[in-house]
């Protein structure tokens, strides 16, 4: 296990749902259900990446100031998202997972047990 790996709550070769997908400036990482319940942004190296179809309804933008071009106007550690509609649709609602805030962790819950249920790993 690698370092970065360690400090995750994840169980190495488990197979997790996938609730969104973004690449912050280096990292392209997934939001996952870690071990504990909680909303996890883990880096998509600790995973063994199958192929799956992006699913229905999942939502996709890229961050404030980056252009097809891929230049970008101002800094923001966001460069692109995919997911639920708040994910990708509400720019507060990265951060509040992140801060545990109720709602988001309401929403998350809703939206990666119905990517647990329908298999989207």
């Amino acid at each position: 296990m690698a370092a970065f790996e360690s400090a995750y709550p994840l169980t190495p070769g488990k197979r997790y749902g996938v609730a969104g997908m973004g690449i912050t400036e280096a990292i392209f990482y997934f939001l996952v259900r870690d071990d504990l319940g909680a909303a996890r942004f883990a880096p998509a190296g600790m995973f063994e990446l199958v192929e799956s179809p992006i699913p229905v309804g999942w939502h996709f933008s890229l961050g404030p100031g980056v252009r097809a071009s891929g230049r970008d106007l101002w800094a923001d550690p966001v460069v692109a998202t995919w997911g639920y509609r708040e994910l990708v649709e509400d720019p507060r609602h990265f951060s509040a997972l992140i801060d545990e805030d109720p709602a988001a962790v309401a929403v998350f819950a809703r939206e990666i047990s119905a990517a647990e249920a329908s298999g989207q790993e």
